[in-house]
């Protein structure tokens, strides 16, 4: 039987499209804790975003918006979360852009290996 590690400290990065797609997804036996989602413009105009926290089944609630059609100034960056996302097992952050490669995306997240 392999091991969890107690925390892991992950870092996930993505180019965004206009398909809005799951980045990350919380994985089976660890808590999941976003500490920080950050949308940068690498385009020369103004960039648009939108980000969700989706959730299948349970509450029946699927897609929880994050960030609704966030325009971003030139050469800026967007926090995403005031706080911090908790993401149970199963559950996804997701996102798109209006236009493809304007947006980057850098998720910082605290993996917690369930008792």
């Amino acid at each position: 039987m392999a091991i969890t590690p107690l925390n892991v400290f992950r870092a996930v990065r993505h180019e965004v499209t206009t398909s809005t797609v799951g980045i990350y997804t919380a994985p089976a036996n660890v808590a999941s804790i976003v500490l920080g989602a950050y949308a940068a413009n690498v385009s020369g105009g103004i960039a648009t975003v939108t980000a969700s926290h989706y959730r299948s089944g349970g509450d029946g609630l699927g897609d929880i918006t994050i960030a609704n059609a966030i325009k971003i100034p030139t050469n800026d960056t967007l926090s995403m979360l005031d706080g911090k996302l908790i993401l149970e097992t199963g559950d996804e952050f997701r996102i798109s852009a209006a236009a493809n490669s304007t947006v980057e995306l850098t998720l910082n997240i605290l993996e917690t290996a369930k008792q």
